[in-house]
């Protein structure tokens, strides 16, 4: 309706003009009539500009609004005055799609606001680079890794850090790199990983900094706090009998610290120590194996990778073990398409071993107790996944199982998974473990391109 009225506005004033020239083109020839025409001249130069002006009017509303969506201002108001009436419906349009937009601008502050928060809550650097290697985003702990202050500026930032890592611009997508950074006199070991975006055909550099100093300063303790509170069960549990021994021989050899003659000897002394030097010999013998495993965890050999056939490998291991236990179904579940893997045989057969082992312990009084073997590609990996249905091993267990000589059993020495895991380590691979109710499963991980 409002563009049939704009027509007609446009039409009638095309008619008028059309009028006013007819008239100035019958006054030209008649020379009394000059003021009458001079007027007529400068009415239609009006008419003119007013015929322009309004059909204009419309397209400088709409260009001043793109203009303002443009720079992303939303503070242009429109009123009823903005456009002419035969319009009011796109003016209305107008500020409704000017009140989304400021909707929309909010929302996308707010949106920036709370991932500003949450990286500048990550303890990893980050780093965001256009193709005019100007900064597009950064974080905290970028500027804390690098001691630089809060407010400097973007060039001065990536001055500091090309100043601390010669290897910063030369990184790959996808590459990751450990290198050495001095920061006021100290020096630290930093992880950096480099990946790349395209948004809006603009490519966006993506570095990541982290500091495994720390980490691995805690990892360390954690576990000499751990290997300290084993040595020190164990050298106690020498140590306390060893001295009530020594006492109860005392007691049988000496009286008031006097050594007692042959004759003043009875049987019952000789009986006590005898006992107590056998007991002596039995704390001594078990703190020598204690020593022996843990120079077995500390003096792994260097391993001699050789391409093993996965599906022949643990058919021959479980072949030992379906004539041992005949009471427990050992599965293999090979690939039609055999896996090959690089690592040191001799090594793995003891990681798998172990882990049957383990497996076995685990089923007793089950129902039906079975351990499958399966291989299997998955992420570039080489997966060998050992499973049973055994009761499992509780969760706040499962954290401490790699740590050097922790045991829930009896007559475990803890070195087991954690030699498994050191093993697998040095063969370029992982070692995960998922428990729960329904058993138990270990997954031994080797790298596809080896």
């Amino acid at each position: 309706m409002g563009f049939n009225k704009f027509t007609l506005n446009i039409i009638l004033r095309s008619v008028l003009l059309a009028i006013n020239s007819l008239l100035i083109a019958f006054l030209a020839a008649n020379s009394e009539w000059v003021f009458t025409f001079i007027f007529l001249c400068l009415l239609f130069i009006l008419q003119v500009y007013m015929l322009i002006r309004y059909s204009t009017k419309i397209n400088r509303d709409l260009a001043n609004f793109l203009i303002h969506i443009k720079e992303q201002n939303t503070t242009l108001a429109f009123s009823k005055n903005n456009l002419d009436k035969t319009f009011s419906g796109l003016t209305k349009q107008f500020e409704n799609i000017n009140n989304r937009l400021s909707e929309i601008k909010d929302q996308e502050i707010k949106r920036q606001n709370f991932l500003n928060l949450i990286l500048n809550r990550v303890g990893t650097g980050i780093l965001v680079i256009n193709n005019n290697q100007e900064i597009v985003l950064h974080n905290m702990a970028l500027l804390n890794l690098f001691e630089i202050y809060e407010n400097t500026n973007s060039k001065l930032i990536l001055e500091r850090i090309n100043s601390s890592i010669n290897e910063f611009a030369n990184l790959q997508p996808g590459e990751q790199k450990i290198t050495t950074i001095h920061v006021s006199n100290l020096t630290r070991r930093i992880l950096i990983s480099y990946s790349e975006i395209k948004e809006k055909n603009e490519l966006q550099k993506i570095y990541s900094f982290h500091d495994i100093d720390r980490e691995m300063t805690d990892y360390e303790l954690q576990s000499w706090n751990g290997l300290i509170k084993v040595f020190s069960h164990e050298i106690m549990n020498t140590i306390t009998p060893l001295t009530t021994v020594i006492n109860t021989l005392s007691e049988c050899l000496t009286i008031n610290g006097i050594e007692k003659e042959i004759n003043n000897l009875d049987i019952k002394d000789i009986s006590d120590s005898v006992k107590g030097i056998k007991l002596i010999e039995n704390r001594i013998t078990s703190l020598k194996n204690f020593i022996v495993k843990f120079r077995q965890f500390s003096d792994i050999p260097m391993p001699e990778p050789a391409k093993i056939n996965v599906n022949s490998f643990l058919e021959n291991i479980i072949e030992i073990y379906r004539s041992n236990f005949p009471a427990i179904q050992f599965i293999n579940n090979p690939t039609s398409n055999p896996l090959a893997i690089f690592a040191d045989e001799a090594l793995l057969e003891l990681v798998i071993n172990n882990i049957i082992k383990n497996a076995i312990e685990s089923l007793f009084k089950s129902d039906n107790p079975k351990i499958v073997f399966t291989n299997y590609l998955v992420n570039k990996h080489i997966v060998i996944e050992i499973c049973d249905n055994g009761h499992g091993i509780d969760s706040s267990i499962i954290k401490k199982v790699f740590i050097p000589f922790f045991t829930t059993k009896k007559e475990g020495s803890g070195i087991g998974l954690a030699l498994a895991q050191q093993i697998m380590f040095s063969n370029k691979g992982n070692i995960v473990i998922d428990s729960g109710t329904h058993g138990t499963c270990v997954k031994l991980l080797f790298n596809s391109n080896n």
